[in-house]
Order: C-alpha cells, then sequence, then structure tokens
C-alpha cells in the first residue's frame, strides 16, 4: 500500500495514518518502525511523533488492509447497498490487477452484487449496488430515467461563477452537469455539482472546458492536479425511490478527513467513529483475527491517551 496525504491538524504520527489510510494504529506503528514513512520527505523513527497540520505524510506498507473495513455501508436492504469508497479504491478490477475493489469487496459480503455505476479510482463517496438480482431491472431504469440524483462537492481552480449548467460532448456522447458554487477561498471555488448524464469522467472533463479544473486532478488538470495530493471530487448525495417499494431514499456522506483541510472545514470525529462505522460495515462479515486485534489494540491505545490527556489538565 502507498498513500500520501496532507494533515489537517496536530496528532501523534500513527494517529494521522489511521486517520488517513486504511491501516490500524498498530499496523501504522509497524509501518513506521520499518522505515515506510516520510514526513515533508524525511523518514521517521517515533510512532509518537507529533506531527502539525499542514504536513505531507508519506506511508509505504506491505500490510494488507482488511476488506472488510475499507468500504464503509451507508445503507442496506435485501435489495440494494450503498457503500462509500475511499479515494484511490477502483470501482471495479483493473487491468493492473488490484486486489480490493468496490464490486469484489460487496460480492464477498453479500450473496449477490450488482455493478450499475462507477466512481473514478481517485474520486471518493457513494456507490449504490445491486445485491439481489430481482432488483437489477428497476435499477436499471432509474438510471436510464435520470431518477437517481447524484451530488458531488468538488474543488475547482478558479470562478466558474455562482452557479450554471456545463453542456458539451464527453466521448462522443451528449452531457450536461449543473453547479453551485457553495464557498471560495483564495484561488479555489467549492462547488455542488449534480449530474445529469453519467459520462465517464464527465464532471473532470467539463471544468477543464469551462477553464476552472478540479484540484488534484492528475489527468486533466494540470497546474491544478498539483495543488493537492488527490482528486478533490467526492459524492456526497444519492437521492432514489427505492426499486421495490418506491419509498423515497436519501443517504449521505460527510466529506473526507483528506478533503476537509482544502474545503477549509473541520475533519469528521476521528478514531472512535471512524472504527465504529467500519464495525458497522463488517457486521455480519468475517472480520478475521487480525481486525478484532487490530479494534482491540486500538482501543487500548484510546484509553491510555485519555489517561494521559486527564493527567496533563
Amino acid at each position: 500500500m502507498r498513500r500520501r496525504f496532507v494533515t489537517n491538524s496536530e496528532d501523534r504520527l500513527e494517529k494521522q495514518i489511521a486517520l488517513h489510510t486504511d491501516l490500524s494504529r498498530r499496523r501504522a506503528r509497524a509501518a513506521i518502525e520499518r522505515g515506510g514513512v516520510r514526513v515533508d520527505g524525511k523518514a521517521q523513527k517515533f510512532a509518537s511523533t507529533l506531527i502539525p497540520s499542514g504536513a505531507v505524510v508519506e506511508v509505504r506498507s506491505n500490510a494488507a488492509p482488511d476488506s472488510t473495513a475499507l468500504l464503509p455501508i451507508r445503507y442496506h436492504d435485501t435489495s440494494v447497498v450503498v457503500v462509500d469508497k475511499p479515494a484511490g479504491m477502483p470501482s471495479q478490477p483493473t487491468r493492473e490487477g488490484k486486489a480490493h475493489h468496490v464490486f469484489g469487496i460487496v460480492a464477498a459480503r453479500e450473496r449477490y452484487a450488482g455493478l450499475h455505476h462507477r466512481l473514478d479510482t481517485p474520486a471518493s463517496g457513494l456507490m449504490l449496488l445491486t445485491t439481489h438480482p430481482a432488483a437489477n431491472p428497476a435499477v436499471a431504469a432509474l438510471f436510464a430515467e435520470g431518477r437517481i440524483v447524484r451530488e458531488y462537492r468538488v474543488a475547482v481552480l478558479g470562478d466558474p461563477g455562482p452557479e450554471g449548467r456545463w453542456e458539451g460532448p464527453v466521448d462522443g456522447l451528449p452531457a450536461a452537469t449543473r453547479f453551485v458554487r457553495e464557498g471560495q477561498r483564495g484561488a479555489f471555488s467549492f462547488l455542488r455539482c449534480t449530474l445529469e448524464t453519467g459520462r465517464t469522467h464527465q464532471i473532470r472533463q467539463h471544468a477543464l472546458a469551462a477553464g476552472t479544473p478540479v484540484v488534484g486532478d492528475r489527468r486533466y488538470g494540470g497546474a491544478a492536479g498539483r495543488a493537492w495530493p488527490r482528486l478533490a471530487l467526492h459524492a456526497a448525495v444519492l437521492r432514489f425511490p427505492h426499486p421495490r417499494t418506491g419509498v423515497p431514499v436519501q443517504v449521505l456522506s460527510p466529506l473526507p478527513a483528506d478533503l476537509c483541510a482544502l474545503f477549509g472545514e473541520d475533519p469528521p470525529p476521528v478514531e472512535r467513529q471512524r472504527r465504529s462505522a467500519e464495525r458497522a460495515a463488517k457486521s455480519g462479515a468475517t472480520g478475521g483475527a487480525d481486525a478484532e486485534v487490530d479494534d482491540l489494540d486500538d482501543d487500548l491505545d484510546d484509553l491510555d491517551d485519555d489517561l494521559d490527556e486527564a493527567g496533563e489538565e
């Protein structure tokens, strides 16, 4: 595993790694001790080192993350599941032979998994899959009719204006994206984009054509692609009528911690809530002994930290 991220708060190195990657604190410590962690280009030897906000952390680890903990579940029933894909995970198997992808993890958890749409590998956020083949026709129809609303939070370089609609072909097919500017900071604008069509790399290509490329986009962004370590595009909202009952469903995904500093927002609560979401996602799945050991080890670390903080106060 290779990950690079920018910290958005001051904390111990092992905690920063556990927050921003798929490693537990125990495995983060092992990576540090093996010399696999650099902060602002300098190798680090101690897990307890305090890392300031704004530092660039690079992690190289041979530890295989627990796939059941990589993909939090935001909604689940007998017909569909909505998962929260992390940046860097493919939606499906790739020619590079990635071991972990959304379809594979869901298929391992469920008796059936049907893939109906994808997110770009460097993007993060919500994906809808079916968990029963009887739901496939209805979900396919919802996508074809544009009745599944997908909203994205996107940071771009430049200012496209307070709101608008981007139109233009993507890969030779008609495409349209609506956007509303939610804020600005320096040279960056923060948008909420809604897809009217679902073409590959649609938002990224439309933003580029408008002269406001997506921040962190290494493929289309040029200079903007070097402005942040990851693609600043997050699928934050899914709204759809349930394929079996027709009841409206809305699923939300909070902005990931590795984008909060860019958007100027407070990061989500870190250790305990992150693990609570992972444990919920592992409910009914075979997490394995390593995952249980990691959870127990991290809980003991939290207790030690709480005692240390109480002593300091």
